[in-house]
C-alpha cells in the first residue's frame, strides 16, 4: 500500500517539475552522484488503530467471494452489461476508478446492467464494478489507519530547493484534494483484497536544512503530510464452488 500511495503522487508530480528534475519514491539516501536536484516522495510507514479490546480480531466480519469487472467507455454510453460469465451481485461502482458512485443518485442496477445517470468520460477503464459472491472462509476487516507522507526537495544551489518544493507542493495539494480509494490487491483472482478507503490528506509541517553529500553541500526543503483513511482487508480462503448457467431447456 505504501508504494501505491507514493506512485499516486509521483505520477501527479511529474508534469509539474522543470525538465531534468527526477522524482524518486521509496526510502532514499538523497541525490546520487552527478544529480544536482531531486524531488523525493516517501510514505515510510502505515499504522493501524488497534482496538482497546483484548480481542484484536473483534472487527472482523464474515468473508465472501468477490469479483471485479471493468468497462471502457466512449463518453456517450450509460449502460454497462455484465457478461454471463461474471458471478456475483454488484455492491460498488466506481467511475473513474477509485471514485465511488452513489447508488440511486449516480447509478442504478437493473438485472445484470449498471446504468449510469450521466455518461462516464471516455477511457479504456471508465467504470469499475465490485461484485459480492457467496460466503467464504476468511474475514473482512476495516480499520482506521495513518500514513505519513514526505515531500523532499534537494538542490546544490542555495534557495533552489525551496523553489522546487514550492512548485511541487501546489501540485501535491491539488492531487491530494482529488485522491480516491487506492486498490493494492495483487490481482482480481488472488483471494486477497487490500484497499485504502476515503483517504484525506493534511499538511502537518515543513522543515529545511543542509548537509554534505558526496563531498558537496546540498540544501533540502521538506513538507510533511498525514494521510488518514480506512484500510480494508478481505481475505478469502479456498475457491468458490463451481456454478452453472442454464442456456437451454429441451422438451422431454
Amino acid at each position: 500500500m505504501l508504494a501505491s500511495v507514493e506512485t499516486f503522487f509521483h505520477d501527479a508530480l511529474l508534469s509539474s517539475l522543470p525538465d531534468g528534475v527526477p522524482v524518486s519514491t521509496g526510502p532514499s539516501s538523497g541525490p546520487a552522484i552527478g544529480v544536482a536536484q531531486l524531488l523525493e516522495v516517501i510514505a515510510p510507514s502505515m499504522k493501524l488503530a488497534l482496538l482497546e479490546s483484548a480481542d484484536l480480531t473483534a472487527r472482523r466480519e464474515p468473508a465472501f467471494h468477490f469479483g471485479v469487472h471493468r468497462w471502457k467507455a466512449n463518453g456517450k454510453q450509460r449502460d454497462f452489461a455484465l457478461p454471463a460469465s461474471v458471478v456475483g451481485q454488484v455492491v460498488e461502482v466506481e467511475s473513474p476508478p477509485g471514485y465511488p458512485l452513489r447508488r440511486g443518485d449516480d447509478y442504478e442496477v437493473e438485472g445484470r446492467t449498471v446504468r449510469c445517470y450521466r455518461p462516464p468520460a471516455q477511457a479504456d477503464v471508465a467504470v469499475v464494478a465490485r461484485l459480492r459472491g457467496a460466503h467464504a472462509s476468511g474475514f473482512l476487516e476495516r480499520a482506521p489507519c495513518d500514513i505519513p507522507l514526505i515531500l523532499r526537495a534537494w538542490s546544490e544551489e542555495h534557495g533552489a530547493a525551496d523553489a522546487l518544493l514550492s512548485s511541487a507542493l501546489s501540485t501535491l495539494l491539488i492531487a491530494a484534494a482529488t485522491m480516491g480509494n487506492l486498490d493494492d490487491s495483487a490481482s482480481d483472482e488472488a483471494g486477497v483484497r487490500i484497499r485504502l478507503l476515503r483517504p484525506s490528506v493534511v499538511l502537518v509541517g515543513m522543515t529545511r536544512g543542509a548537509e554534505l553529500l558526496h563531498a558537496k553541500p546540498f540544501f533540502r526543503a521538506q513538507a510533511e503530510f498525514l494521510i488518514r483513511g480506512e484500510l480494508e482487508q478481505l481475505i478469502v480462503v479456498g475457491a468458490p464452488q463451481p456454478t452453472g448457467v442454464i442456456r437451454e431447456v429441451l422438451p422431454v
